[in-house]
């Protein structure tokens, strides 16, 4: 019989980065010991997710799960159906407020997941008071990073443990690649063999900072000669950046989305992996982690990151750099201290794939979530 009821509105076949978090978290778990209970944005696609994974899908027949009585009578019928002990919402805001619901059918332990845009809710008064009554009634609230923790811990109140449950990275599919892998990938994308090689891979949104990196390449060329920049994503603003392009940097490359594959090797044949993340909107608009940068790491690629949020957290000084997001001059000057030296490059690279080995890899990411969703009352850590 399943122990463990993940409730969550974001769940394959949808498409986002919360839906591959808790896809990825879920295949880690045996799958006797997890139901799911999703919402249906598109009821054929569901069916056919469904009947290809190990574990059962309960779905809610709409395309939004909101935190209505109705809401949580179905979600009690499962537990009561299946004799949940641990029910699991994969993101606290708003449906964790079921956690009282959950308790009321026999729930023992109640884990609210929060992935950043939580800091956003903590700042509004009635938001805030809604993480409050999450955490009156949760056990553990899990959080990205420090930063985001920093931010909302007090919103939560004092009832909940917190633990540090970020994405793991793979790392077997990131790895670093051989050096005719990397020629053929340069190469395939028109970019010289002994060229620098900056590669960003994000959304095109005007937080992720590409605009900033573009300001950046008419000092890093001067600097370096003909380095090249790859931007790889897609998204609003990419007219804006393609403007700045034509202005600051005529060669870069736009690649849009890419596969998975093609993104790992451009992303593994670069010489620095740059994301010059900002914080926008007051605070509101702020890069809770930002796994590329791991991903990266990885590979065996130095990483510049921008200051915002807990974009720092990801990179140790062994590994990379971190600078203002809004400061095109100071990042130019990181680009050219790691793009200038080759061994200082290698150095890097090894340092961060070690780091990524030892802190965050989806083994030690699934041994953590199975000690938090333990019902039994064995220590966090």
């Amino acid at each position: 019989m399943p122990t463990t009821l993940l409730v969550t509105n974001d769940f394959p076949p949808r498409v986002g980065g919360i839906q591959s978090y808790l896809r990825d978290f879920v295949s880690l778990l045996d799958p006797r010991d997890v139901v799911v209970f999703a919402s249906t944005q598109d009821a054929a696609a569901a069916r056919e997710h469904d009947a290809s994974v190990p574990y059962e899908v309960v779905r809610w027949p709409r395309s939004t799960m909101l935190p209505t009585p109705a809401t949580a009578r179905r979600m009690q019928g499962i537990i009561r159906e299946c004799g949940i002990s641990t029910v699991w919402f994969g993101a606290a805001a708003p449906l964790s407020v079921m956690g009282g619901a959950a308790r009321r059918a026999g729930a023992r332990r109640i884990i609210a997941t929060t992935h950043g845009h939580e800091v956003g809710w903590s700042m509004l008064p009635g938001a805030r008071q809604v993480l409050g009554l999450i955490g009156s009634n949760a056990d553990v609230v899990t959080y990205i990073s420090d930063y985001t923790l920093r931010r909302f811990r007090r919103a939560f109140g004092t009832r909940p443990d917190f633990v540090h449950l970020p994405s793991g990275v793979d790392v077997e599919a990131f790895q670093p690649i051989e050096e005719e892998r990397r020629r053929a990938v340069r190469r395939r994308w028109g970019i010289e063999e002994e060229a620098p090689l900056i590669v960003c891979v994000s959304r095109l949104v005007p937080r992720k900072g590409q605009d900033q990196l573009l300001r950046a390449m008419p000092r890093v060329r001067a600097a370096l000669g003909e380095a090249r920049l790859v931007i790889v994503g897609q998204g609003r603003y990419e007219a804006t950046l393609r403007v700045l392009a034509g202005r600051y940097d005529p060669t870069a490359i736009f690649t849009g989305g890419l596969d998975f594959e093609d993104m790992v090797d451009l992303l593994a044949a670069a010489d620095v992996a740059a994301v010059p993340a900002r914080t926008r909107g007051g605070g509101l608009d702020v890069e809770g982690l930002g796994i590329v940068y791991l991903e990266a790491q990885a590979c065996g690629v130095p990483v510049i990151a921008g200051d915002s949020g807990g974009a720092p957290e990801t990179v140790t000084p062994a590994s990379g750099r971190v600078v203002p997001g809004d400061d095109a001059e100071d990042l130019a000057e990181a680009l050219v201290e790691v793009l200038g030296s080759r061994q200082r490059r290698a150095e890097m690279g090894a340092a961060g794939r070690r780091y990524v080995e030892e802190s965050w890899t989806w083994e030690v990411m699934g041994e953590r979530l199975r000690r938090v969703l333990d019902a039994s009352g064995s220590p966090l850590y």
